[in-house]
């Protein structure tokens, strides 16, 4: 009998010592979405005697961290890529082609959303898998709108609707009818919606071409002009989001993160607030935030590493969305939690833009907070719009340089 407890022990020892570990990372999440990760990190390991996955998240920044690890050859196996960075990492050739694992596995790509698997694509070859995605709509406090009269906005609102909804509020005595924010990003839907394009097809910027300055104008005159924008701090708020649920303000244009955290925080808010989609403009535009799981290219456990992220992005995807309030990007998983309080989101992936901005570099970063300047001193007068338009056109393929 000993001998047989001997054996056992040996071999559950060796079975140990000879599972693959796989180290997947990401940035921190809430308390909420830690428990999930740890969660599906334990249902994998429970199931998987071969590979053992440790989640070793990246504090503080993250881009900046993953960047030295990779070049030191100290990445994790598996990682997170936000989309607003992708193009770069595609570029730096850090990140594993996972085309050829889809197609031998018959691994069901179709059943992710679209948008969100061109957005890690490169050159035709896909890099990453979409774990989840948020889009833009437009919040609105149907209290203020009833105390001053006001038809609510709808989905089917203009930009006209939405300016004439803001002016009359202020008309009837609401001070500050909508809460806006210097983000690049956040101006997008408005050149998109007015059928401008951020790029050329020689990557070259687009930005400043005629229909795309008109959407970016827009998007600032409803603070430097009409007078019914607000920034945040402008209303005593940290964000976009606190400004809504602290009714500081009667509308904002924000992500389903902004619902989760009037749910948290303000849960005696959560009834007044609603949501529809952003106003339309010559077609219908919306933002998409999206992350994927990638391969490091120098992870020494290819097959293993597959193994895992294919769990994390269907049974683990289903175990992390469920526990969260993070949309998740596969449509079968979609349809389970679809209801009127998020369906404007996922209308919205249909015809959302990434957040991203092609570049022969593949950098933005810079470009972007250039830009986001552009538009703070845009919404307090400090230049012109022409004046916008001179300085990015002369500044644009500087800003992208990769030195």
């Amino acid at each position: 009998m000993k001998k047989i407890l001997v054996l056992f022990i040996l071999i559950s020892i060796i079975t140990a010592f000879s599972a693959v570990e796989i180290k997947i990372s990401g940035w921190p999440g809430n308390p909420n979405e830690e428990t999930a990760m740890m969660k599906v990190v334990e249902n994998f390991n429970n199931t998987h005697k071969d590979i053992k996955v440790v989640w070793d998240p990246i504090p503080g920044d993250y881009k900046q961290t993953l960047l030295t690890r990779l070049s030191a050859g100290t990445a994790p196996d598996i990682f997170y890529i936000d989309i607003s960075y992708f193009q770069e990492f595609a570029n730096k050739n850090v990140l594993l082609p996972l085309d050829l694992y889809v197609k031998k596995d018959n691994y069901d790509i179709d059943d992710f959303y679209e948008n969100l698997i061109d957005g890690f694509t490169s050159n035709n070859r896909l890099y990453g898998i979409p774990k989840d995605f948020s889009t833009l709509a437009l919040y609105y406090n149907e209290e203020i709108f009833d105390k001053y009269d006001v038809e609510y906005p709808t989905s089917n609102d203009t930009w006209q609707d939405f300016l004439s909804k803001a002016q009359k509020l202020k008309q009837n005595g609401y001070e500050t009818p909508l809460v806006l924010a210097a983000d690049f990003n956040r101006a997008i839907p408005f050149i998109i919606g007015n059928d401008g394009k951020l790029v050329n097809d020689d990557l070259s910027t687009a930005i400043t071409s005629q229909k795309s300055i008109e959407g970016i104008e827009f998007y600032v005159n409803l603070i430097n002009k009409y007078g019914v924008g607000f920034e945040p701090s402008n209303v005593g708020s940290g964000w976009i989001g606190e400004a809504i649920a602290n009714s500081k303000v009667a509308m904002g244009m924000s992500g389903p993160w902004t619902k989760g955290f009037i749910e948290e925080q303000y849960p005696d808010m959560k009834d007044k607030i609603k949501v529809v989609e952003l106003p339309v403009g010559k077609k219908r535009a919306s933002m998409i935030y999206t992350v994927s799981w990638s391969i490091n290219r120098q992870t020494k456990n290819r097959q293993e590493a597959w193994e895992v992220l294919k769990y994390l992005t269907t049974e683990g995807q289903k175990v992390f969305t469920e526990r969260t309030s993070i949309l998740p990007s596969r449509k079968s998983l979609a349809q389970n939690i679809k209801n009127n309080s998020n369906k404007v989101f996922f209308d919205s992936v249909e015809y959302g833009i990434p957040w991203t901005v092609p570049t022969k570099t593949g950098i933005f970063s810079r470009a972007n907070d250039q830009i986001n300047s552009l538009l703070k001193d845009l919404f307090y007068n400090k230049i012109t719009i022409e004046e916008a338009q001179n300085i990015i056109n002369q500044k644009y393929d500087e800003w992208n340089s990769s030195n």
